[in-house]
């Protein structure tokens, strides 16, 4: 393989300035993995197990810090295309893999986002995590690299992602106040209009034959759309010809049927918001998964909307139907503004189904206390190994660790 002449040499972008020459580098047959013995692993501990793969994982950032780093440098020599090339045609990586890597290093030059590097090179976060900084931090009304930097190692990237208006810090408001007192917008409004600038949709047949549809939404469209993907896929559920069907072709059918207009389920969006008794107004509306709404969009959405006023205990106990087989839809409610999606992996609720902690069979009753949202591929997992649910005393569930 011809590779391009150079220096073999090449500058970290990071902010120590350090030099990675090719005769520092680690070789394969020292790198430890290769010479595991994958039949001794069997004898691990189930602890034992996971830490060696926490391990693993920040070794792997450390060297994918490494790969942004020189990447970085190689963006800045011949540019984000040419560097996408190169990773295209010498090191066999598809295309849009090496187009996705070369606009991260290309943006984290650009914006000098140095400490990022070097905590990933650090292995204190992952690349998904520069991923979401490297979009994020570079808009107006956004946490600073820092601030981000903070949130990226303390939780996993698609909550940061997914919350990044939920954590606004309140030094970028005070910046933006003037600017939203003259247009009567909030950080919120201002990512909605960018999101709804920025929304693209494509159906394109694919070298296998299918076509393969792919949509960027905005925050509040995306999520409506998602519910009532939800609610037709739930519909399916129900046919008596969904047996043998699985959760993606039943998704997949329910897109369909949308489209097409053969369906139109009813589904819910709910919004929750904090009653201020002094005031007697409403505060801090959001979505049930925590994502904030303004008081623009609130009234937006509540215009024909349906209201349900509730008031609910601190242990989530109201709302009981005793041996009900299946939660009511006040109680679906309840759970979404409770768990904010599958306490397991933060699947969005429209997407789960209302687990029993004590099993139904088992004389476990339908009450919020015992119910617990898991997303389909968590529920099935959870009966086929066991995993155990622990209640804190806030009433929010959480899976455990497996028992040894």
């Amino acid at each position: 393989m011809v590779r391009p002449e150079g220096d073999a040499g090449v500058l970290c972008a990071s902010g120590a300035g350090a030099r990675v020459d090719a005769d520092d580098a680690t070789s394969g047959e020292d790198a430890g993995v290769a010479g595991v013995d994958l039949g001794s692993l069997s004898a691990l501990k189930h602890s034992e197990l996971v830490d060696e793969l926490v391990d693993l994982v920040a070794e792997r950032a450390r060297l994918e810090g490494r790969y942004v780093a020189m990447l970085s440098e190689l963006v800045s020599r011949d540019g984000a295309q040419s560097a996408a090339w190169q990773l295209r045609e010498y090191t066999r990586m598809n295309a849009p893999q090496a187009r996705s890597e070369a606009r991260l290093a290309e943006t984290l030059v650009e914006h000098d986002f140095t400490d990022t590097l070097d905590a990933l090179s650090a292995g204190d976060i992952q690349m998904s995590h520069a991923k979401v900084i490297a979009r994020e931090s570079p808009k107006k009304h956004r946490r600073s690299e820092e601030d981000f930097l903070e949130l990226c190692r303390a939780y996993s990237s698609d909550v940061v992602a997914r919350h990044t208006l939920a954590y606004e810090s309140l030094q970028v408001y005070a910046d933006l106040e003037a600017e939203a007192a003259a247009d009567d917008r909030t950080p919120v409004d201002a990512e909605l209009a960018l999101q709804r600038q920025e929304r693209r949709c494509s159906m394109l047949l694919g070298d296998d034959g299918m076509w393969h549809l792919r949509a960027d939404l905005d925050f509040v469209t995306g999520r409506q759309i998602s519910l009532q993907i939800a609610a037709a896929e739930r519909a399916m559920r129900r046919r008596d010809d969904a047996g043998d069907l699985s959760f993606p072709q039943r998704n997949a059918d329910a897109v369909c049927e949308l489209i097409l207009g053969r369906h139109k389920p009813q589904a819910s969006l709910v919004i929750v918001a904090d009653y201020d008794t002094v005031s007697g107004r409403l505060d801090n509306p959001r979505l049930d998964d925590g994502t904030p709404l303004s008081a623009r969009q609130l009234a937006e959405l509540a215009a024909d909307a349906k209201v349900l006023p509730a008031v609910f205990k601190s242990d989530w106990s109201e709302l009981a139907l005793g041996r009900a087989r299946s939660a009511s839809d006040a109680q679906r409610i309840v759970l979404a503004i409770r768990d904010g999606g599958c306490i397991t992996c933060a699947t969005h609720s429209e997407r789960c189904h209302a687990h029993h902690i004590q099993h139904y069979d088992n004389d476990g009753l339908t009450e919020i206390p015992n119910l617990a949202m898991l997303c389909e591929p968590c529920h099935l997992d959870h009966h086929r190994r066991h995993w155990p649910i622990d209640t804190p005393p806030n009433g929010k569930p959480r899976r455990a660790p497996p028992l040894e």
